[in-house]
């Protein structure tokens, strides 16, 4: 099986023109990198010497597989503001670096959320040397740079990586020798086959007789060759230095092409600005008005007590016939007796701050992670109570939440 070649099949005439460059783990501390022309010539040396044509085409930077953590994230939700705040909770298993030091390129997939997690300072040094070598490209993860066909798996192993393709946006790299398969590969290749989704071929570029025997043997299954360059035809599904929010390749040029539309983003601002300050305005006078009027109702029903609030007194006057009339909520000791329990019984929080106020609990607690929060939720109303979640705020340990309980009603 090793000796058979994998079928090339139809060339993609998307990206065909495309200048490719293959950094190394060590860039930019080491400037040297590897260029391929649209007809695979191969040269090496520091961005500078890129020929010039290069400059005048597009050009696709595959950036070192390990330095990028792909995954797929579940997110039931719609909110893309409240997605990218869940995203170090959702993937805090697989994060080995704080989540405030990484940059979490995302967008939506039909099996979930496809996430790419990249250190800020390496995205920052690749961004930084790009721009002082006046190109602007597309920066991707050299997993993708191996074409990809359905039931299979691709690998390469260059410069002392394992690079591997496992799907259409799947993969993971590993240090290593084409001499030993690491403990990742094989790690990964027995999760595959427990979850039934093992490759039915695995396709080897660049790679010689030995290793694609040595892969057949430690697998079991048909390992072929593809005799296509590296990267000819792939164009990278997605751009580290923009999904992310970060515009780092572009260097002054992309800030040169952003200008006219921060100009005009700006002028919107400011219109935006006097428009909301004259609403302000016309609010402000309005609630004066209000006040007057309710300060008015009230010395009226009420002539011997002093204004403090009108409407916080009003409300307390309307509490007070309510409960004359024998229509009593749940007080605080009743709600404190059914949620008190949940609340000391959670492991890993703190609670912080409780007060009572108009029938509700407020609490601010601090937690560990975000499925402490989804039990404390499961658990409030198994006692028969209701939680509203007000706020949740990343900290450096975990997360802070600040929640409402109240209860099911007299």
């Amino acid at each position: 099986m090793g000796a058979s070649s994998y079928p090339a099949g139809p060339r993609l005439k998307v990206g065909a023109h495309a200048w490719h460059v293959f950094l190394a783990r060590t860039f930019p501390e080491d400037p040297c990198v590897e260029w391929r022309t649209p007809q695979g010539e191969i040269g090496q040396g520091p961005l500078s010497l890129l020929p010039e044509a290069a400059r005048r085409g597009p050009i696709h930077v595959w950036s070192p597989s390990p330095e990028t953590l792909l995954s797929v994230a579940p997110w039931p939700g719609r909110s893309r503001r409240r997605l990218a705040q869940a995203l170090p909770y959702l993937l805090e298993e697989q994060l080995l670096a704080d989540p405030a030091a990484l940059e979490f390129s995302y967008r939506d997939t039909g099996a979930g959320v496809f996430v790419a997690v990249t250190a800020k300072e390496r995205l920052a040094a690749w961004g930084a040397a790009l721009g002082a070598a006046r190109l602007r490209a597309r920066v991707c993860p050299v997993t993708f740079a191996l074409a990809w066909h359905a039931r299979s798996w691709s690998c390469c192993v260059r410069a002392g990586q394992w690079v591997l393709r496992t799907g259409p946006l799947s993969g993971f790299g590993a240090a290593g020798s084409p001499t030993q398969i690491p403990a990742a590969v094989c790690q990964a290749f027995e999760g595959a086959v427990k979850a039934g989704r093992a490759p039915e071929v695995i396709v080897v570029f660049e790679g010689d007789e030995a290793l694609r025997a040595r892969i057949t043997a430690a697998f079991g299954i048909p390992v072929t060759a593809d005799p296509r360059p590296l990267a000819l035809g792939q164009v990278p599904p997605f751009d580290l230095c923009e999904a992310g929010g970060a515009a780092l390749a572009g260097g002054r040029a992309a800030l040169d092409a952003l200008r006219p539309a921060v100009i005009a983003l700006s002028l919107m601002f400011v219109l935006g600005f006097g428009g909301t300050l004259i609403d302000w305005m016309r609010l402000a006078r309005a609630q004066a008005s209000l006040r007057a009027q309710m300060t008015k109702v009230f010395r009226g029903s009420f002539p011997h007590v002093p204004v403090l609030d009108p409407a916080r007194q009003m409300r307390a006057g309307w509490a007070r016939l309510a409960a004359g009339s024998g229509a009593v909520g749940p007080g605080l000791l009743t709600l404190l007796a059914s949620a008190g329990p949940v609340l000391a019984g959670l492991k890993e929080s703190t609670l912080m701050r409780l007060t009572y106020r108009h029938g509700q609990v407020h609490c601010l607690m601090r937690m560990a992670r975000l499925s402490t929060l989804r039990a404390l939720r499961r658990d409030i109303g198994r006692r028969g109570l209701s939680m509203r979640v007000v706020r949740v705020t990343s900290r450096r340990a975990g997360i802070q939440v600040q929640i409402t309980i109240t209860g099911s009603g007299p």
